[in-house]
């Protein structure tokens, strides 16, 4: 059994307002070459298919594509992450319809619901794959959680969740024929990762016990960016995202994971490097410092830092012609005499913003002979009404509304 596993695409990611599009392009048409030449029998997608709940429209379309190619050499299973839509996924299985080779995983189902895919192998051999999407600490799972289950901590939860996966793939299974997988998105206590991920997602409070993780021939986990074996017993790999997402993730070398696995046998797993998509860097130094490393820098998106003995203008302009190549996302100077202007009280005072009635004050200089009092006090009025978020009120007003003397009701 060969197993290809890919995670954490974050398809609509935008790093300092510079679209991932192009860098989602080249990595995706590697990723499908990689599989093309390595003839998986199954390829697991453990979540984070993309950047937001609601992604764009070119975004899906992206996504979708990559996966039907993928699905044109290999099963293909995509777990939802914490920044997929659980629903959006449900609408995308309809859609495409039980004969799909494409499986999106929603939400977590119980064995005799589904909880437990098999894939059968031309060999003989057969895949049992348990997925598990990832679960918000604020939600019930209800198929899983019995009312006497609903008052343990998150990690408590999770681990219900695993042994009742895990109890359904051992039944049934057959040790001499199959391999079993284990697919999640989850933060496994002990994983390092790279700063970028989303911080209320990978807090002590999201933590697993790996020690509670199903025993499987294999564990392809997603959640965590940075592509690391998998903590605890269990052999298993993050395989982490296909891209540097932001800088948190800078310098990481990103991977696909190759998974060959036979019954009853320890798994081989390979790092297989990803070369695609343009790195990120910060990169530091004067204008000349710059200019000699211009060519390492090539196509990298960048944050540049310029030392210079003075406040030098236009520099965003020249780090561009020295870097012609990178894509500037910001430009800091870090200047040794910066031009400093003091302001005193009395410039601050002179250079004082009119206020809203000085300014009708003097339009209405324009329009009316001097002596029109009763007009700026009637603005007024209403300007300090409609700051207070009140009926403005008017004695001529007052006056019409009141009965007529002898007249009263």
């Amino acid at each position: 059994m060969k197993l290809l596993h890919t995670s954490d695409w974050h398809l609509g990611r935008v790093t300092y307002n510079q679209s991932r599009a192009p860098d989602h392009d080249a990595v995706l048409a590697e990723i499908i070459g990689l599989a093309r030449e390595q003839r998986p029998d199954l390829i697991v997608h453990s979540g984070d298919l993309f950047d937001v709940p609601r992604p764009g429209y070119p975004d899906i379309e992206r996504g979708l594509a990559a996966l039907q190619e993928l699905a044109g050499i290999a099963p293909v299973v995509v777990v939802a992450g914490n920044h997929d839509s659980p629903p959006l996924f449900r609408i995308f299985q309809k859609l495409l319809g039980t004969a799909s080779r494409i499986r999106f995983i929603d939400r977590p189902r119980v064995p005799a619901d589904g909880g437990i895919l098999d894939y059968p192998l031309s060999n003989g051999e057969r895949i049992r794959l348990a997925p598990l999407p990832f679960v918000h600490q604020n939600r019930l799972i209800d198929a899983f959680d019995a009312p006497d289950t609903w008052n343990p901590d998150y990690a408590a939860r999770i681990q219900h969740i695993e042994a009742t996966l895990g109890e359904g793939l051992k039944q049934g299974t057959d040790y001499a024929s199959d391999i079993l997988i284990f697919a999640a998105h989850l933060h496994v206590g002990g994983a390092s990762y790279s700063g970028s991920e989303k911080p209320i997602h990978i807090t002590d409070a999201y933590a697993t016990n790996a020690v509670d993780l199903p025993v499987v021939s294999y564990a392809a986990f997603g959640h965590i960016h940075k592509p690391q074996r998998l903590p605890g017993p269990v052999p298993g790999r993050y395989a982490g995202s296909p891209l540097q997402l932001d800088f948190g993730e800078e310098g990481e070398q990103k991977q696909i994971v190759m998974v060959e696995a036979r019954p009853g046998r320890s798994a081989d797993i390979t790092d297989v490097p990803l070369r695609s998509g343009r790195p990120l860097r910060r990169v530091s130094g004067t204008l000349d410092e710059l200019r000699a490393r211009a060519s390492d820098i090539g196509k990298a998106l960048c944050l540049v830092t310029v030392r210079t003995e003075t406040t030098t203008m236009d520099l965003s302009r020249q780090v561009a012609e020295i870097m012609p190549e990178a894509t500037i996302l910001e430009v800091y100077e870090h200047s040794d005499r910066p031009s400093v202007t003091v302001v005193t009280r009395s410039a601050a005072e002179a250079q004082r913003e009119p206020t809203n009635t000085e300014l009708f004050a003097e339009y209405l200089t324009t329009l009316l002979p001097p002596g029109t009092k009763h007009t700026l006090s009637v603005f007024e009025t209403i300007l300090e009404a409609v700051g207070g978020m009140e009926q403005p009120q008017f004695d001529a007003e007052t006056a019409l509304a009141a009965p007529i003397p002898g007249q009263e009701a």
